[in-house]
């Protein structure tokens, strides 16, 4: 693992995601290597080629920040779009810490997603900006298994006491199912036991499909096998989630059609 301390210019990007009006990762790359993750795909020089054990650090993302904030029309942001903001050198620079602080308290909505259970350690921020941020913890399944395709997050069931103790303050918590792979965490019981969760918490469950990117797919087949997402197969998935999330009873979203919504909302205003 290496670590390496950068200086940037600019701290908020457009995002290219409809729900999030900017985009701001306070690392690039990630340790904890996950091997079906799009971003590598999207991260350029050493962290995308050593994805997983080279990550670099925006060591003065927050003055940047203070001035963008100060100037910029507030909206939402999403923290982090390809980075986790809770890997483990955000431990020691607690930069998504002070972004959480700096956009709220400008007026900015901060949308977290996260595989790590270090998003505890700041939760006195998010019950105090309950209004503003909103965080969402990935879990694709609860089963050790997990590990072979994410190494170095945290354990799923660190991750679901995260899902607990948010949703016991009344942080407004969702669970990201996703993506869902071929072969892998597609079958009713992994599926079940996530929708279980976010049941149990009132959370509400985004679901998604795995989309195959050239590097990131070529990891995954390097690292466990070759996968094959095709339409039918999503259908099939797609179906039993659903089921699933019926019988249940929790609120269940799937990611594409919210996106298709998100599109709506913003080229029409409704």
């Amino acid at each position: 693992m290496k670590i390496y301390e950068i200086r940037v210019k600019r701290a908020l990007a457009p995002s290219g995601l409809p729900e999030y009006d900017y985009a701001l990762n306070p690392y690039v790359g990630c340790l904890h290597g996950c091997h079906y993750c799009y971003a590598i795909d999207m991260t350029r020089g050493l962290p995308g080629k050593m994805w997983g054990e080279v990550v670099y650090v925006k060591t003065n993302l927050l003055e940047v920040l203070k001035r963008e904030a100060a100037k910029y029309r507030p909206g939402v942001v999403g923290l982090s779009t390809i980075t986790d903001p809770y890997q483990p050198p955000e431990a020691k620079y607690r930069l998504s810490r002070g972004a959480i602080e700096i956009l709220a308290e400008a007026g900015f909505h901060v949308s977290v997603q996260t595989k790590s259970g270090m998003a505890v350690r700041d939760l006195d921020l998010f019950v105090k900006y309950r209004d503003r941020v909103d965080v969402g913890v990935t879990i694709t399944t609860l089963r050790d298994k997990a590990r072979i395709l994410e190494p170095l997050a945290s354990h799923p069931l660190a991750r679901a006491r995260t899902v607990e103790k948010l949703a016991e303050a009344g942080v407004r918590v969702w669970i990201f199912l996703g993506p869902i792979i071929p072969g892998f965490n597609d079958s009713p019981g992994d599926i079940e036991e996530v929708v279980e969760l976010a049941h149990s918490t009132g959370a509400e469950l985004i679901y998604d499909r795995y989309r195959p990117k050239p590097l990131a797919d070529a990891r995954l087949a390097a690292q466990y096998r070759q996968v094959r997402a095709g339409e039918e197969w999503w259908a099939r998935v797609k179906k039993t989630v659903e089921e699933i999330c019926a019988r249940i009873g929790a609120k269940c979203t799937d990611a594409e059609e919210e996106w298709r919504s998100a599109r709506r909302r913003k080229r029409y205003g409704v």
